[in-house]
């Protein structure tokens, strides 16, 4: 079971990325590209009510918690289910050569000198498990993938006013190749940063 909220957090965090129902499969899905979410199973106490509906009940709360906000386990005998949280959420789209998903584009600043990458997208980590490290556990398993899936390494474009994700991307491996100007189809336009990590 997953939670709604987390699950909700998903469902909003790709409808800005992605514009048609079968652009996710297509975006993660195609050629070497993944899509990782990354929960981790917890507790909840459930009402008396809901209790007699619920086979997976336990009699006791758990000996730790593995969620974000570790406060008051509450009265020891509450009732208690399993459940997965999502903590966070990152897609990886193959933009190679020869199987990536984006081979029809050509603007300057989505060229790179190596043509054997996938591309880091829509990194997010729920709000209320930030600075806990879940998005250095993300970004490890998308590195561990892209090896496996014999990728050259792995490019990263976002706001070049964005500084914190910079930071943590060069802090994880990164190379910050420069910032371009990216001309939206309104005629305005868009400073953003390039990084890569080549292994």
């Amino acid at each position: 079971e997953i939670n709604n909220s987390p699950a909700e957090y998903i469902r909003k965090s790709l409808q800005a990325d992605l514009k048609h129902a079968d652009s996710m499969n297509a975006t993660y899905f195609s050629g070497r590209g993944e899509f990782l979410m990354l929960s981790e199973e917890e507790e909840e106490e459930v009402e008396e009510e809901e209790e007699n509906n619920n086979s997976a009940i336990l009699s006791s709360p758990p000996s730790n918690n593995n969620g974000c906000n570790n406060g008051d386990q509450g009265d020891s005998s509450a009732k208690r289910r399993r459940i997965r949280s999502v903590k966070g959420i990152v897609g990886l789209q193959d933009i190679s050569t020869t199987t990536g998903t984006n081979k029809h584009k050509s603007k300057d600043w989505e060229t790179s000198e190596h043509p054997n990458l996938c591309e880091l997208r829509r990194m997010s980590i729920h709000s209320s498990c930030r600075r806990l490290g879940y998005g250095a556990k993300l970004v490890r398993e998308c590195i561990s993938h892209a090896k496996g899936s014999k990728f050259d390494g792995i490019k990263v474009v976002t706001g070049a006013w964005m500084e914190a994700a910079i930071g943590f991307y060069t802090k994880m491996g990164f190379e910050d190749k420069g910032r371009l100007e990216y001309a939206n189809g309104d005629g305005s336009s868009v400073t953003l940063a390039h990084l890569e990590l080549i292994f």
